[in-house]
């Protein structure tokens, strides 16, 4: 846990109407930084999993 963690560990994960609530701009930034991360290690991790798609046209001009 690094120091800014424990700065903001009352903040919950982003949603679009933060700023209603009363969370400062950094805050608010803090948390779609840390929605981004989460976001990128799932999709890392599905990337990881061995699961490919293929997929194959062909466009034949008459």
């Amino acid at each position: 846990m690094t120091l800014l963690d424990d700065c903001y560990r009352k903040v919950p994960e982003y949603y679009d109407w933060m700023y209603l609530d009363g969370f400062t701009p950094d805050e608010i930034l803090y948390a779609f930084h840390k929605k981004m991360d989460r976001e990128q290690a799932e999709r890392e991790a599905l990337a990881d999993s061995g699961i490919t798609v293929k997929n194959k046209s062909e466009v034949k001009i008459k």
